[in-house]
């Protein structure tokens, strides 16, 4: 494990972040006991508080466990809070990155159908507007690669907002996630965002007549078609 500055902001943070990486790389296994705290602050060379700060962290995002005379044990994946940013960043080295972005596509296709219907149902006219201007700027010409994610990632974050439901809100790091997987494959496949504009645009023009059906069934087309384009090893299996 790497030594980290003293200096460094966010120091707990970064350590906890050490550790999780650890977990989700599998190189600390599940119901493994942690090492010692001497060899942890050896290995780490920070201050006991730090490190028990961290602890905390890893402690609260489900990662690990303590018991009396035990030992503090790393936690099996379901009790870790998978939808947590944070937690979302330390499986970023795993090496099952496929799969990680083949389960977050899962989820989009679950929930995005819903958020486009509620943003129809619920969402305030700034709000469709507010979308509507992300899909503008996903229609401009873009300078980079990043301003073309951010304005695509900004399209499908605005129809969580407009959903104005509280549950969905955490969902939204996980669309991101996944957005930032796949949009650079889109990029490079097809050389740029022109491909989805229409299929886009079909879900914020339902929104914008507060036709839920049709909002929802665009949104399932375009994460459909997504999905296939990205994951072409199941693309018999895919969701139509």
């Amino acid at each position: 494990m790497k030594t980290i500055a003293l200096g460094d902001r966010g120091l707990p943070a970064r350590i906890a972040g050490e550790i999780g990486r650890r977990i989700t790389l599998g190189e600390l296994k599940v119901g493994e006991i942690l090492p010692k705290e001497t060899e942890l602050l050896s290995g780490l060379q920070v201050s006991r508080t730090t490190l028990r700060e961290a602890l905390k962290i890893l402690s609260t995002k489900g990662f690990i466990e303590a018991k009396p005379r035990l030992g503090t044990r790393v936690r099996s994946p379901e009790f870790w809070n998978t939808l947590d940013p944070v937690v979302l960043a330390w499986q970023g080295d795993a090496d099952d990155q496929e799969a990680l972005a083949e389960e977050l596509f899962e989820i989009r296709l679950a929930v995005e159908p819903l958020a486009a219907k509620l943003a129809a149902r619920r969402g305030s006219t700034t709000e469709h507007g507010l979308i509507r201007a992300a899909f503008a700027r996903m229609a401009a010409d873009h300078e980079t690669a990043a301003a073309a994610i951010e304005a695509d990632i900004s399209f499908h974050l605005q129809i969580f907002q407009a959903a104005h439901n509280r549950f969905l809100l955490p969902v939204s790091s996980v669309i991101r996630a996944a957005l930032t997987i796949s949009i650079p494959k889109t990029l490079k496949s097809f050389g740029g965002l022109q491909q989805s504009l229409k299929m886009h645009e079909a879900i914020i023009d339902a929104i914008e007549l507060r036709n839920e059906k049709a909002a929802a069934e665009a949104a399932e087309i375009l994460i459909g078609a997504t999905y296939r384009r990205n994951f072409t090893h199941t693309s018999q299996s895919a969701p139509e």
